[in-house]
């Protein structure tokens, strides 16, 4: 008897189970949880095991869409002066930095542009307005007489302006401590000098060794570089053999420094060699751009006279 039951009970489910099949459902979303109804394939003839969810459901799940942060910088001044500068003697300033913003402002780094310039921030992760501030120091000891900018670049999460430049200028006159006839020019290769002037070239040669050792004297005016560009007449005009020398050996009494080893510089003689191959190279090509643009100009005063005749 209680296997007949058994039998009738099994018989029961498989005619559930078919109903729910035929009428294009299936029994598994029942097993899945009771998480809804399931479509049924028409591809395969059967159900598939994806459940469909009702719309209001998915809505409910939707992710909130991230809130804009709104911190915002403001200093109390982007360019400070500091007039005269005594090569011997630090210049210092501080920065006042304000959140003008309704978020938090972090500041995450405030990166000067030299060795010779240094940089520490206050307090990093500042409220809507509160202050912070950024203390700067430079120093002059062997640097060229006459005008310096020097830039801090400040990253922060401000909304406005997240890469911030800020410039220190001003006008370096001689030490009265300093040589009686010229500073001691080994010194740009010393302390915080030789993070710029050593560090950047190890390794490097021709182009890049220039750029690395030499751009950052030798280049425009109006960046406020104390030594003539490369493409400069004064560059130009030497042969390569003035160019090792001037080098290797300084030019006495004035802000170019002797190079190489044996006078307390950075560079060997290879690397002095690449540097002088590196500008006739340079020379060579000034002088063809030269010539092309001249063969260049007379072909077209040649057209212009023959198309007004």
């Amino acid at each position: 008897m209680k296997q007949l039951k058994i039998i009738a009970s099994v018989i029961a489910i498989g005619a559930i189970c078919y109903q729910f099949t035929t009428g294009g459902f299936t029994s598994h979303a029942v097993l899945a949880g009771f998480q809804g109804p399931v479509k049924s394939s028409s591809a395969t003839g059967g159900a598939s095991a994806t459940p469909i969810v009702p719309m209001k459901m998915k809505a409910d799940t939707a992710k909130p869409a991230p809130k804009t942060g709104n911190a915002q910088i403001k200093f109390n001044e982007e360019v400070h002066e500091f007039g005269k500068i005594e090569q011997n003697s630090l210049a210092q300033t501080m920065f006042i930095i304000s959140n003008i913003g309704s978020d938090t402002l972090e500041v995450f780094s405030a990166q000067p542009s030299c060795g010779c310039t240094a940089a520490f921030p206050g307090k990093k992760r500042i409220p809507p307005g509160d202050t912070s501030h950024l203390a700067i120091t430079f120093d002059p000891h062997n640097k060229a007489e006459g005008d310096v900018t020097k830039t801090i670049t400040v990253t922060s999460n401000s909304k406005n302006d997240p890469q911030k430049i800020l410039r220190i200028h001003g006008t370096i006159y001689k030490s009265k401590l300093a040589h009686k006839e010229s500073m001691h020019l080994d010194g740009v290769f010393q302390g915080n000098c030789a993070s710029c002037h050593v560090e950047k070239g190890k390794g490097e040669l021709g182009a890049k060794l220039y750029e690395a050792d030499c751009a950052i004297c030798h280049g425009s005016k109006a960046d406020n570089k104390p030594g003539p560009d490369i493409a400069d007449d004064k560059m130009m005009d030497h042969k390569s053999s003035q160019w090792k020398e001037i080098i290797t050996e300084g030019i006495v009494n004035t802000n170019m420094p002797a190079f190489a080893l044996k006078h307390k510089g950075p560079l060997n003689d290879d690397e002095i060699a690449s540097l002088v191959d590196y500008l006739g190279a340079y020379k060579k090509n000034m002088a063809r751009e030269k010539q092309l643009r001249g063969t260049s100009s007379a072909v077209g005063t040649s057209t212009g006279t023959v198309n007004n005749k």
